[in-house]
């Protein structure tokens, strides 16, 4: 067959299309190359669906993707997260939470905390607080009551596991008169909160940003702030006590508290993890997440990957043996690869 020069500029023009679409599927294979979701394990409105939704509002702009938010509660966050677990690990199935250390010796998932790589934003510190009709004016007053009266003096929080409720048990390790408080689940924060403003419970060991507003306007009293040191808020007219004021042995677990950000599976390829860790400390400075900290009374630490995944390890050591050795947790963290601190 006779190779024409017509046949050969076909063959030429076909050869460059063919390799321009090579190069355009190479670009186009950059992650992300289609939207993203993040699953939000609790009810809106609290720490995790705050701050959650915050930080992808930026980093769609970053990443030119869209992300869409879905709210899955269930199981204190377990089912969220386990829905994110059983999907493809390609970076594009996000959860928004805290640090993951405490399902799996609760006996709610099988995985372990470094089955998840974590992205720390904000350290928001928990605070003891009753509504403003309490007779309960100190911590001491709530504690010296919860004593006495064993089993009926009620605590809400968003349910075992959750930071309210892990508040309370690591707090018992050092207080034992706390021992006797009655725990009332609620589906998240948010709920918990508002059941001690309406008196269904006598107080909330719930975090700062879920609380923030009411007791800015006194409707909610902060009796001590589960920090290392006196806790001031912008907008609250008084100082916080730490719990350490009235209770000395508290200081060995402060602060009490939790991290919240994004978290994905740790197996997602490092590149995708990588410029999911860009987008998000971009977001991170951003003037939104500089307000949203004021406003909302939590520290934003814009942690990496490798300060989170430390933090999530060292909370695993220090409150996971705390849940097994007091009974609460009956799974021993040897099981899921936490050494004993």
């Amino acid at each position: 067959m006779k190779v024409t020069k017509t046949v050969l500029s076909v063959l030429l023009i076909l050869t460059l299309g063919a390799g321009a679409l090579f190069a355009r599927g190479q670009q186009s294979g950059t992650f992300p190359t289609k939207d993203i979701t993040l699953i939000v394990p609790w009810n809106a409105g609290g720490s995790s669906d705050l701050i959650g939704r915050l930080l992808v509002a930026d980093m769609e702009k970053t990443l030119g993707v869209k992300i869409t938010v879905v709210n899955t509660p269930g199981a204190t966050g377990t089912v969220g997260m386990n829905d994110c677990f059983i999907k493809p690990h390609d970076g594009y199935t996000l959860i928004g939470n805290a640090t993951p250390y405490t399902h799996g010796i609760l006996g709610l998932a099988s995985w372990k905390p470094a089955d998840w790589s974590f992205l720390g934003a904000y350290y928001v510190p928990g605070i003891i607080a009753v509504n403003k009709n309490s007779p309960y004016k100190t911590i001491k007053q709530l504690v010296d009551a919860i004593a006495a009266n064993p089993g009926t003096i009620t605590g809400g929080t968003a349910g075992m596991g959750s930071s309210g409720f892990v508040n309370m048990e690591v707090l018992k390790s050092v207080i034992p008169e706390l021992k006797g408080y009655e725990h009332i689940s609620y589906s998240g924060g948010a709920p918990a909160v508002t059941a001690t403003l309406a008196g269904e419970v006598v107080f909330t060991p719930q975090l700062s940003n879920e609380m923030i507003d009411l007791l800015r306007n006194g409707d909610l009293i902060a009796l001590a702030a589960l920090t290392v040191e006196d806790l001031k808020l912008d907008g609250v007219s008084y100082t916080i006590p730490s719990i350490k004021q009235a209770y000395p042995a508290a200081a060995r677990v402060l602060p009490c508290g939790d991290a919240f950000g994004l978290l994905f599976p740790s197996d997602v390829p490092m590149e995708a993890q990588k410029i999911l860790e860009s987008a998000y400390l971009k977001a991170c400075q951003s003037d939104a997440a500089k307000t949203f900290a004021t406003e909302k009374g939590v520290v934003l630490e814009a942690m990496t990957l490798e300060q989170s995944n430390a933090l999530t390890l060292s909370d695993a050591k220090l409150k996971g043996w705390i849940l097994y050795d007091s009974g609460v947790a009956p799974k021993s963290p040897e099981e899921f690869g936490i050494p004993r601190p």
